[in-house]
């Protein structure tokens, strides 16, 4: 079981996208093994880009923002 929780997830990376893209819209939650993995739409210098934040499900670490 993990330690972060779906909502928690969601906090993680609202904050991660707020302080990197100028706006941005979350999308999917899910967990896969011991990763969150949460989509979203980013808008950054007018270009609109998705991106997939990876998220430790132990620590809450954000792995990757691919």
């Amino acid at each position: 079981m993990s330690d972060i929780d779906a909502d928690e997830a969601v906090v993680i990376a609202r904050k991660f996208f707020a302080q990197s893209f100028d706006g941005f819209e979350l999308g999917d939650v899910f967990l896969q093994g011991a990763d969150w993995f949460v989509k979203g739409v980013v808008i950054l210098f007018g270009v609109t880009s998705n991106r997939l934040i990876t998220i430790d499900s132990k620590t809450g670490r954000i792995i990757s923002c691919e």
